[in-house]
């Protein structure tokens, strides 16, 4: 090799040979540049997808974990006011927790729903207590300390729900959340009926066998409500029967000895309940009163309950009032017995009252049959009256068993009876409870099955009647008595049926929605959706 050669072997790289390495270089740098990039968006946009899920997730989880008024109110009044806590135990554990409990800026509200618009369903307060534009399902006069569920029950939006969480924050994200809920005929559900036993009750019968007797109370009343009240009332009307039959030297008939079963079918009865507090300790006690005076026997005028010294004016009164007319044989009142105490702390559920109605009691005016209910330490508790059917002797035999012996069509069509609650509202805060009947909600639900003919004993959609004078009352310090009756009284008391149907669960489709920030204010955008979780709630 001559040193030529050697020469042109150490050369260095050409001006060419430079430009084409770089270029090379520069292409692959740019390609792993771009995977780079995509494998950061697709990094960021799973960890947005996990943290989203998470948030459908918690949300989901809070919602079944709750009962469906609870749901409602935690939308609509987050912070409890007692507690200063939100009432979504996640937003605690999630966000940075301010002063007042609700943690970073989150909003949550109910919506309402039309022509795929929504807007914030109007509170209580939010108007200046206008009753005609309270829209939300919540009823709350104190900023949700107290409150009551209004379901929506009639029109396109009935058993339809809908809220939403704005600027939700989880793992440095954050999101809107649309939470829908569907119970409508869409949804699948289908009201049970007569001929088919598939489907769902609106109106469910409590199971008696499974009810807690610590926080229910029960208060069963016989056929005769005292035999031997009655007995000495018709003996001692006897006495004076005969005494101014004497006195009289009348030419007409002696008087006999009322029929029992005649002057019971004609004797107003009263049922008198009244639930207090004391000391932690609840109490329920009642009395009842017979009043038999305008019993008579047209074919003689001595057997007539009118000619009681009191002249009837012993009603409404007992024997330890100072103007109680004495030798009254025609009114019975009963001491006030106690048939449920509760222990200390625990709170009363429900009171279950069942009773025979008299079906002679036809007079909407003066019925014969009366219950008053005394709840003006404004306790809340649901209250069950039933009408119970007569059992009878299936045969002559003295050992054959009971049967049902339900009465007529007729009878149930025409039987009246007076209900009435006492409560004060005005020591709850509302005084003018009376200006806004459709909103305002008693301390009491009323279940029954007064207002239905149970004539029919296989029939499991039974036919609606008029049978209560249902009153609901408060009397003030003053003596005013304000008051709502008939349906108004209904809505006040938030009465539905207690019927012998079979117990089916509402069943509501559930849908958890997670968007992006804002989408919220842009009405939930479909291009904003980022993910929806399917379940559904029993309710």
């Amino acid at each position: 090799m001559d040193k030529k050669t050697l020469r042109q072997d150490n050369a260095g790289m050409s001006l060419l040979e430079l430009v084409v390495a770089v270029g090379i270089f520069m292409i692959l740098a740019l390609v792993l540049f771009r995977g780079f990039i995509s494998s950061s968006r697709l990094n960021k946009k799973s960890g947005i997808y996990l943290s989203a899920t998470t948030m459908a997730q918690n949300i989901m989880e809070e919602i079944k974990s709750k009962t469906f008024a609870q749901v409602a109110l935690a939308f609509n009044y987050p912070i409890n006011p007692i507690t200063n806590e939100n009432r979504f135990g996640f937003l605690q554990d999630l966000q940075d927790t301010t002063t007042d409990g609700r943690g970073s800026s989150v909003t949550t509200k109910e919506l309402l729903k039309s022509d795929n618009t929504y807007k914030k369903a109007r509170l209580y307060e939010d108007v200046g207590k206008d009753a005609d534009k309270v829209t939300a399902s919540i009823l709350s006069t104190d900023s949700g300390k107290t409150y009551t569920f209004l379901p929506k029950t009639k029109g396109t939006s009935a058993s339809k729900y809908y809220f939403s969480m704005e600027n939700v924050k989880n793992q440095k994200n954050t999101f809107d959340a649309l939470v829908e809920f569907d119970g409508s005929k869409s949804s699948g559900y289908k009201k049970g009926s007569s001929s088919k036993v598939s489907g769902k009750n609106d109106y469910l019968m409590p199971n008696i066998s499974k009810l807690d007797t610590e926080k229910n109370a029960f208060l069963i009343m016989d056929k005769d409500w005292d035999k031997n009240a009655m007995d000495t009332m018709i003996k001692e009307q006897h006495v004076e029967a005969e005494r101014q039959y004497l006195i009289d030297k009348d030419s007409s008939e002696e008087p006999k000895e009322l029929n029992y079963e005649e002057v019971y079918a004609n004797t107003k009865r009263i049922l008198e309940i009244k639930v207090t507090k004391e000391a932690g300790v609840v109490t329920a006690k009642a009395r009842y009163t017979l009043w038999a005076y305008n019993y008579k026997n047209s074919e003689n005028k001595y057997e007539t309950m009118s000619i009681c010294p009191c002249g009837g004016k012993n009603l409404g009164k007992s024997q330890s009032d100072s103007d109680w007319i004495q030798n009254c044989f025609c009114t019975y009142v009963s001491a006030y017995t106690a048939f449920y105490s509760s222990e200390a702390g625990n709170n009363l559920e429900g009171i279950y009252v069942f009773y025979y109605p008299n079906y002679n009691s036809t007079s909407s005016v003066n019925p014969l049959d009366e219950i008053v209910v005394d709840n003006t330490d404004n306790l809340k508790f649901d209250l069950y009256v039933t009408k119970q059917i007569p059992m009878v002797k299936s045969s002559e035999d003295a050992t054959a068993d009971f049967v049902k012996n339900p009465p007529t069509t007729t009878q149930e069509a025409n039987y009246r009876m007076s209900f009435t609650v006492e409560e004060n509202p005005t020591a709850r805060g509302n005084a003018n409870w009376n200006t806004n009947l459709g909103l305002y909600r008693a301390q009491i639900r009323l279940r029954s099955n007064l207002d239905y003919d149970i004539s029919n004993l296989t029939q499991s959609n039974r036919p609606k009647l008029n049978q209560m004078k249902l009153t609901y009352r408060e009397t003030t310090d003053s003596g005013l008595v304000k008051k709502a009756t008939g349906n108004s009284a209904k809505t006040v008391l938030d009465f539905n049926s207690l019927d012998d149907k079979e117990a089916y669960d509402r069943i509501y489709t559930a849908k958890v929605t997670i968007y992006k920030e804002g989408a919220a204010k842009k009405n939930f955008p479909d291009e904003d959706k980022i993910l929806t979780l399917d379940g559904s709630k029993e309710n």
